[in-house]
């Protein structure tokens, strides 16, 4: 199905807080050491794999290297773990920065990972409305609030995982979550989204992701207050 076979990344590669990433360097779409990586060498990871389109590719990768790489404009992807430039507290499944710590932990964390899956929808996967429980109860978890910036990351992030990852049916079934986050690989039946996926359509589902969050959070404190 794929174009190059999953390897698992061997000891001493460059690997991110990023499943999206690490998955394109596991399958050779971006050089299996994670190192010295371009920008139009991620661009087109990124529109081949996952169909995004040419202006959001450019952008996420541009702002990617720029904050985080080295040298003449080159990403190790271990530097995606920067802590509060891209990466930040409050993921899904992979622990915060330690106090003081320059880093985040880069390798999931499976209890975390497992604690997420819970949220599927009838035990079947994991749909939009679902991502949205779940970033609510993780960032109220969190010792300091997100900022807004990190906030709106994080709600991006939710966001374009399930605009490239869903079914037909609106969900992301959980064998693809277990492959695509847990093992870092493509979903052996998953294909990339029929249409592209543009800056746009990213944008208006992450607002989506806001406003459902804010009246998730709502109903919560209508609740305690009961």
């Amino acid at each position: 199905m794929y174009d190059h076979k999953f390897v698992p990344a061997n000891p001493g590669d460059s690997r991110a807080p990023c499943p999206a990433l690490n998955a394109l360097a596991n399958h050779g779409y971006l050089p299996h050491s994670g190192r010295d990586i371009g920008l139009l060498q991620l661009i087109h990871a990124l529109r081949h794999v996952y169909n995004l389109s040419l202006p959001f590719a450019f952008m996420l990768s541009f702002v990617g290297i720029l904050l985080c790489g080295h040298g003449f404009f080159r990403l190790d992807l271990q530097g995606l773990a920067a802590h509060n430039r891209i990466e930040h507290d409050g993921s899904l499944a992979h622990g915060d920065a330690a106090p003081g710590n320059r880093f985040a932990p880069i390798p999931v964390n499976k209890s975390m990972f497992h604690t997420f899956l819970v949220y599927a929808a009838l035990g079947q996967g994991i749909y939009l409305e679902d991502f949205m429980r779940a970033r609510v109860d993780r960032e109220a978890q969190l010792q300091k609030p997100l900022d807004s910036l990190r906030a709106q990351i994080g709600q991006g992030e939710a966001a374009l995982a399930w605009l490239v990852m869903r079914d037909d049916d609106g969900k992301i079934p959980l064998g693809w979550l277990e492959q695509w986050w847990g093992e870092e690989r493509l979903p052996d039946t998953w294909t990339k989204p029929h249409r592209v996926v543009g800056i746009l359509e990213a944008r208006t589902k992450a607002n989506v992701v806001a406003d459902g969050m804010a009246k998730l959070r709502l109903q919560d404190q209508f609740r305690r207050k009961c």
